[in-house]
């Protein structure tokens, strides 16, 4: 419970962000791009194991520009990738990034990020051991391309665990994203 009113408290945040002075420096946008996913899996003998995923991702963002280097972007995606055992895991993807531009071409963002787990294929996740709700932070850069184009590489780090066994044996998803990003003109 925790969780989602942390969530709900994020969101009345972001939408007493934006005023009525800035509305023109906000811009929408869409993004798409691959994942490399590394799934650690601790074991209850206090060892780690990671595997590596590729997979891909997609969705929507609101930059609200406060300064002209400064911004908040609140985003929405999904994102699918293969576990273990290759089945595929849906996401659902809700990060709020904090950005200060660095010159004309590069952005540095980081934020916390809400991650709502969909689907896990040939399992069904309300039962067993799979947790819905997963919380981890971001850390990247983005390069400005032009007006309306930017790639965008960003490290995800799991804070909680998408599978939790027990007595010390859970999974953890790590992400690496890179995308491109399309902003809409006003």
């Amino acid at each position: 419970m925790k969780n989602y009113s942390l969530s709900l408290l994020i969101f009345l945040f972001i939408t007493s962000f934006n005023t009525v002075e800035a509305q023109s420096l906000n811009q929408f946008g869409l993004k798409a791009g691959v994942n490399s996913v590394d799934i650690q899996d601790k074991l209850s003998d206090n060892g780690v194991t990671h595997v590596s995923k590729t997979g891909f991702y997609l969705g929507a963002f609101m930059e609200f520009r406060r300064s002209v280097n400064f911004s908040m972007q609140p985003e929405v995606y999904y994102s699918s990738n293969k576990n273990k055992i290759d089945e595929n895991i849906g996401l659902l993807h809700i990060p709020i990034l904090l950005k200060y531009k660095l010159g004309n071409r590069f952005e540095l963002y980081g934020g916390p990020e809400s991650q709502f787990l969909l689907s896990v294929e040939n399992e069904n996740i309300n039962k067993g051991d799979y947790k819905k709700f997963i919380l981890s932070v971001n850390a990247g850069l983005g390069f400005i391309i032009s007006d309306e184009f930017m790639l965008d590489a960003r490290y995800n780090l799991a804070i909680s665990n998408y599978i939790d066994f027990g007595y010390h044996s859970n999974k953890k998803l790590n992400f690496i994203q890179i995308g491109l990003a399309y902003k809409f003109d006003n």
